[in-house]
């Protein structure tokens, strides 16, 4: 697949821009489209226009000098990846420069083919790697779950502003301290067992633990324990992500309370209790609103009981023995 690399190049020696364009013209596989300015001005004035992945930057311009040149650019385009070309007798400069933001140097004499092609490279996908690395940072800045780094000895590394909140500590207070210190004291910590089973690949769930503020408040609080890994995938840390879950629990046992109490009514209103006012000869019942009324009804009303009618043997006889005899 071919692609396209636009590259600004700010160069005053002609003969090194036109070397440098036609290296680039030449590389298999990627065009680059490359524009050149003679001055930082010209270059400053030709990027708001846009469409320039990479600028290639000569320390040395006619109207700039030294690290002086790249500051500029940097500061007015700092999401651009520049790569700065300098003498030999300047590479402490270009070194000043990768400190200061940018993605590599190139020594004018020792350029080739190779050198070049490889650095706009590598610039390019450097610094979409640092522009993802600052979204994530700021994502997990901007959190309000508590997001808490810790090493493999289960100390802690890093320290969000949700967890700040949280817990009621600064930075600070946390930075190098194991994780137990969030325990109410005497609480068993289970930290140094999960990450024992994180370092053999084992998973570690979800969970619900019980927390402690700096102020000795404790918290409910949903966890979960992720492995950090390194470039080429060993695991040196791990992440841990709390929400507090006190609202959570608070309504999860005001509807346990609710239920109870219904099915403590209920069960109230089905069970027939105190002294109930009963006729000796019809064996009527007397309601609460003073209404007589058959047993088995006011029975069914009051209970889950329910009535089917026969006669008992005793009741046989006697029906029997009223019967006129033939």
């Amino acid at each position: 697949m071919n692609s396209i690399i636009n590259v600004l190049l700010i160069e005053d020696n002609g003969q090194l821009a036109g070397l440098m364009t036609q290296i680039l013209s030449r590389v298999p596989n990627t065009t680059f489209a490359v524009e050149t300015c003679a001055s930082l001005t010209d270059g400053m004035q030709r990027l708001p226009s846009g469409g320039i992945d990479l600028v290639l930057l000569d320390l040395t311009l006619p109207d700039s000098t030294g690290i002086e040149s790249f500051t500029q650019l940097y500061n007015q385009f700092p999401s651009l990846p520049i790569v700065v070309l300098t003498a030999l007798e300047d590479e402490t400069v270009a070194l000043t420069a990768l400190r200061e933001g940018a993605q590599d140097y190139l020594i004018k004499n020792e350029i080739n083919p190779r050198s070049l092609t490889r650095a706009i490279r590598y610039a390019i996908e450097r610094k979409r790697g640092e522009e993802a690395r600052s979204q994530l940072a700021a994502i997990v800045e901007s959190s309000h779950d508590a997001i808490i780094g810790l090493s493999l000895e289960g100390l802690i590394v890093s320290w969000n502003s949700g967890a700040e909140s949280m817990f009621g500590h600064p930075f600070e207070d946390v930075i190098g301290r194991p994780s137990s210190v969030l325990l109410p004291s005497g609480q068993f910590d289970d930290m140094p067992f999960m990450l024992d089973r994180l370092k053999i690949g084992q998973p570690v769930k979800d969970f619900e633990g019980i927390c402690v503020r700096n102020d000795g408040t404790e918290m409910n609080l949903a966890i979960s324990v992720s492995p950090i890994k390194n470039s080429v995938g060993r695991i040196i840390g791990a992440s841990m992500i709390a929400r507090d879950i006190n609202e959570q629990k608070r309504h999860q046992q005001e509807r346990e309370q609710l239920i109870a109490e219904l099915q403590t009514a209920l069960a109230q209103v089905k069970s027939l209790h105190g002294l109930l006012p009963i006729c000796a000869s019809c064996k009527k019942v007397r309601d609460d609103q003073g209404y007589w009324t058959q047993v088995e009804v006011y029975v069914m009303n009051h209970s889950d009981a329910e009535f089917t009618h026969g006669i008992c043997p005793d009741c046989i006889q006697q029906y029997r023995a009223s019967l006129p005899r033939a």
